[in-house]
This record gives C-alpha cells, sequence and structure tokens, in this order.
C-alpha cells in the first residue's frame, strides 16, 4: 500500500502543476512572494519567472517493469501561471506535448484550462463556473475519451464546501479551518463514509501531517526548511482548484506540502520510514533546485527534479 501511495502521490504533483487554483472566496495570505535566485543573485526582488517539474517513474505491473517520464514547464509573470507545457513519455515513446493556456474573468478568476496537443488538437478543457465569486461548477472533458468526462457541482455552507457529480453516487466534502485551510476531505457513496483524509499545520504556515483512512490508508509527515516557498503565492492565486478538480481519491496532503506551505518542502516520513529531498539554494537562501529520490529497485523507483528560475 505504501508504494501504491507513493505512486500516486508523484502522479498528483506531475498534474497539479497543470491546474491553477481559482476560487478568490478562499484565499490563503501567501506573504511577499520574494523567494528564490536566479544564478546565485543577492538581489531581494527577484519573483518567480519559471518552474520546472520533471519526473522519472519506473514500476513493476504485474511484473512488467514501465517508466513514464513527464517534464513540466509553468510560464509566469506577476506570480501568476500565464501557460504550462507538459510532455509525456510512455515506455520510451516520443515525447507527446500538451501547452495550457488560462481564461480568466474580469476579478482575475481562471475561467477555462484548454490544453492543445503539438498538432493543434485540443485535447482537453476544464471549464469554470461562479456563483456569488465562488465556484459552483467544474466540467471537465476528456476529448479522446467521454469515459474521463466529468462535471462537479458545489455548495457552501459556512466552513464546507461539498462536491457532488453528476451521474455519481460520490460526494465529497472539504472542511476549511478558520485560516481557509483544508484540514479535511471525506468522500461517500451515497451515506456511506468510503475514504477520509484529516490534516494538521503548525503556526508558521507548514502542513504537519495528512492522516487517510478507509479505502487508502497512510499516515504521512511533512518537513521544510526556514526558507520562503516561491511556489506558495503563485499557487494560492485563489487556492482551490487542485483540490476541487480532483477524484475523490486522491490525497491534498502532498500537493499542500509542495505548492502551499510557507517554506520549502524538505523531507516526509510515509508510515514510518522516512525520505530526505536535496534542495539546493544561492547565498541568501533562495531555493533553485529540489532533488527526490525513491528507489525501491526494481519494483518502484521515482526521481523527481525541480528547477526555480527568477526575474528581477
Amino acid at each position: 500500500m505504501k508504494k501504491i501511495l507513493l505512486i500516486l502521490c508523484i502522479l498528483s504533483l506531475s498534474t497539479a502543476c497543470e491546474n491553477e487554483p481559482l476560487d478568490t472566496g478562499f484565499t490563503q495570505d501567501s506573504g511577499d512572494g520574494n523567494a528564490g535566485g536566479n544564478g546565485g543573485s543577492e538581489s531581494g526582488d527577484l519573483t518567480l519567472s519559471l518552474y520546472e517539474l520533471d519526473t522519472d517513474l519506473t514500476f513493476s505491473f504485474f511484473g512488467i517493469p514501465l517508466q513514464t517520464i513527464t517534464n513540466s514547464d509553468i510560464n509566469i509573470s506577476e506570480n501568476k501561471i500565464l501557460s504550462s507545457s507538459t510532455a509525456i513519455s510512455v515506455e520510451g515513446s516520443p515525447f507527446e506535448t500538451d501547452n495550457q493556456t488560462y481564461t480568466r474573468n474580469m476579478t482575475g478568476q481562471i475561467t477555462s484550462d484548454i490544453s492543445v496537443n503539438s498538432q493543434g488538437q485540443t485535447t482537453n478543457e476544464y471549464i469554470i463556473t461562479y456563483t456569488n465569486g465562488s465556484i459552483s461548477q467544474i466540467t471537465y472533458d476528456y476529448f479522446e475519451d467521454d469515459e474521463d468526462d466529468y462535471t462537479y457541482n458545489f455548495t457552501y455552507t459556512d466552513n464546507i464546501i461539498t462536491r457532488t457529480e453528476v451521474g455519481s453516487t460520490i460526494s465529497t466534502v472539504f472542511t476549511l479551518d478558520g485560516f481557509d485551510r483544508i484540514i479535511k476531505k471525506e468522500s461517500f457513496d451515497d451515506t456511506f463514509s468510503i475514504q477520509i483524509e484529516t490534516l494538521t499545520y503548525n503556526g508558521g504556515g507548514n502542513i504537519n501531517s495528512s492522516i487517510t483512512t478507509g479505502e487508502t490508508e497512510s499516515n504521512i509527515t511533512y518537513n521544510f526548511d526556514d526558507n520562503t516557498n516561491p511556489l506558495q503565492i503563485v499557487y494560492n492565486d485563489n487556492y482551490l482548484l487542485n483540490f476541487l478538480a480532483d477524484d475523490y481519491s486522491d490525497e491534498v496532503g502532498a500537493l499542500i506540502a509542495q505548492f502551499h506551505s510557507t517554506n520549502n518542502w524538505s523531507g516526509a516520513t510515509f508510515d514510518g520510514e522516512a525520505f530526505t529531498f536535496d534542495l539546493e539554494y544561492n547565498s541568501i537562501g533562495r531555493i533553485l533546485s529540489r532533488d527526490i529520490a525513491y528507489d525501491f529497485g526494481a519494483e518502484l523507483m521515482i526521481e523527481i527534479n525541480e528547477r526555480f528560475n527568477y526575474v528581477n
């Protein structure tokens, strides 16, 4: 189960960068955003301009080794995502690239996220509808296979967001704390609870732990450095799409550690097994790169390489 969890965690991180948070009704305080460095620059007014996330995943599927390589480039301006591209290769096949573009309304909320491949064909799109400033519906259309399409509807009651899916018996309830952070995600099949993830935070704005019970069982704690996370201000631009558009079985803890914590994610303990990441900084503590490696032999090997590029 632990190794399955790691695979799901890494796949979530690889795909999360394609989706920018959307809902201004729940936005965290993300600081001044002056994090990172550019070639070791000492300047204090640098902002993130390009975030590179490359993942190499090899695992055994019924005794057959499979490899998937995903390379993502996210273009950023004034702490907002402008566009992104994701190239994927499976088992040595030629890379297939999708380019994502975003459309915003007059208040800056994203109303669509459309992916187009290198042949100019639209492969998938998210359409987001708002009511009184909050997301009321997300529609996803995967052009190649309608089986992957879905429509989510949302209702809001105090600090509770309830998501229902058209044509499905599955619903998901997100509970927020007084800082508008997700502290619980619970999914139901009709009225029967099938999965619960509970999250805790420390006083510095970092996630402490996430515990999942039900269809998936996991207990994860998170470690951080003392430097500002440059991804937080970018992905806290309305905060919620990474979670509201996910699958009911997806865990949110790793996404929060990666993209929404105050400091840089530096390690994690999965069900008692600890992993320490390799982070590189410039001389004033701006993160330049992060390398993560999980090696379980032929059964599972994961490499994640991140690069942070800045401009004045």
